[in-house]
C-alpha cells in the first residue's frame, strides 16, 4: 500500500525471557551519591528558624506567634529571634493554639 509505513518492523518487542533478564539486573539505587553515602547519611540540612511571626493580609497586623516546628504555619511568616518572640507575647500577640510557643518560651498567660 502506498503511504502506509510500518513503524514496528525493526522494533524489538519485550519477550518474557528478555524481561526476566532485565529484572535480574536491577537499576542502581538513586539514594546513593557518587561518594557512596546515601541521602540520609549526609549532613542534615540546617535547622529552620526557631520562632515565626505570622502577619495578616495587610502586613501590619500580626496574626500569631509560632514555633519553627509548627505543623500548620501560615504563608506569611517571618523568622524572629527568641527575644523578639518574647517581646511579641508581652505585647499581646496571640500564640498559635497548635504549637503553643508561649509554653515553649516558659511564659504563662
Amino acid at each position: 500500500m502506498v503511504g502506509v509505513v510500518d513503524h514496528a518492523a525493526g522494533a524489538r518487542r519485550p519477550t518474557a525471557g528478555r524481561a526476566r533478564r532485565l529484572s535480574l539486573h536491577p537499576l542502581p539505587d538513586r539514594g546513593k551519591t557518587s561518594r557512596g553515602r546515601g541521602r540520609s547519611e549526609r549532613g542534615r540540612t540546617p535547622a529552620g528558624p526557631e520562632w515565626l511571626l505570622e502577619r495578616g493580609l495587610d502586613r501590619d497586623n500580626i496574626v500569631a506567634l509560632q514555633t519553627g516546628q509548627c505543623w500548620d504555619p501560615g504563608k506569611r511568616t517571618k523568622p524572629v529571634t527568641r527575644e523578639q518572640a518574647i517581646e511579641a507575647l508581652r505585647q499581646q500577640v496571640p500564640a498559635c493554639a497548635k504549637c503553643r510557643p508561649d509554653t515553649a518560651l516558659g511564659i504563662a498567660d
